[in-house]
């Protein structure tokens, strides 16, 4: 799937992404350092013009926008761990294939 032909499986892949990031300190690292790679792994089309990037400890739905010179910019924001979260509820939301991101608060 390409970034732009399904917004909600997108928000869907990449609020799963950042549930992962929450329990796994390694794979937010990597998250936040190679994010295209990342949502490649996912299963996610990222093409060469779309440049991606991860904002930790920022809130909302991610962003694709248009910078200069015609570039694409696909920001994911990575809010801090909800601390009304378990470790489990986490878990269960980014190995499911559910599209019902409002499990996540404050993500995507």
């Amino acid at each position: 799937m390409k970034l732009s032909e399904n917004w909600k499986t997108l928000e869907t892949t990449v609020s799963q992404l950042v549930a992962k990031a929450w329990l796994d300190d390694e794979f937010r690292k990597r998250f936040v350092s190679a994010p295209a790679d990342i949502l490649r792994e996912a299963g996610l089309v990222v093409e060469d013009f779309v440049n991606v990037v991860v904002n930790q400890g920022s809130t909302g739905a991610p962003a694709l926008t248009t910078a200069d010179g015609g570039a694409m910019i696909y920001e994911i924001n990575l809010p801090a761990k909800p601390s009304d979260l378990t470790d489990a509820q986490i878990s269960s939301w980014f190995e499911e294939t559910v599209i019902d991101d409002s499990a996540v608060p404050g993500c995507c």
